[in-house]
């Protein structure tokens, strides 16, 4: 079995866990950040930035014995800085895993009606709501819109465009083998 680092690349409301969990190739471990930040958060949040670092950490732990025991690791995450899809690559690296990036970036207003379904309510404890405000999930959507042409150039083995906007849909002829 050759190890394999899948990463989802998506604002908060995009589908990336409801693609996760219909696609999630079978044994395969799952790295979810929200998932994590909830089990390490005191009051159960997603969303708590108090432990932010330490879930990144423990995914990152993760990541590297899964791919050291040749294994497959599907990241559900936002991935929408540069700087933390690069830690992942690193780690992939590290191993020698095949690294597959996953855009998913349906149209900005789809995403800002999924993520306005998402509960609002705000926790006491830590401040967060599953529901991300709109200017975030704006930025998110700027920022991966943005670097979509040059995605290619930062070491991923395969690129997936799964869900992109009518006008962004020319940047998913581009082959991989073609950048190079």
């Amino acid at each position: 079995m050759s190890p394999t680092l899948i990463v989802t690349i998506g604002p908060c409301g995009a589908g990336k866990t409801r693609w996760r969990r219909r696609h999630a190739p079978p044994g395969a471990v799952v790295v979810s950040l929200d998932e994590t930040r909830a089990a390490l958060s005191p009051c159960g949040c997603s969303g708590n930035p108090a432990v932010n670092a330490a879930a990144v950490a423990a995914g990152h732990a993760t990541t590297r014995a899964v791919l050291a025991a040749g294994g497959t690791v599907v990241w559900d995450v936002t991935s929408f800085l540069p700087r933390f899809r690069a830690e992942l690559l690193a780690i992939a690296a590290e191993y020698r895993a095949r690294a597959v990036g996953l855009v998913i970036l349906p149209p900005l207003l789809r995403v800002l009606a999924q993520n306005g379904r998402r509960d609002g309510n705000r926790c006491p404890d830590c401040g967060t709501a599953r529901r991300v405000a709109d200017p975030v999930v704006w930025r998110m959507h700027h920022d991966i819109t943005v670097a979509l042409p040059r995605l290619h150039t930062e070491g991923w083995t395969e690129l997936h465009y799964l869900t992109l906007p009518p006008y962004l849909r020319p940047h998913a002829h581009r082959r991989f083998e073609e950048a190079r």
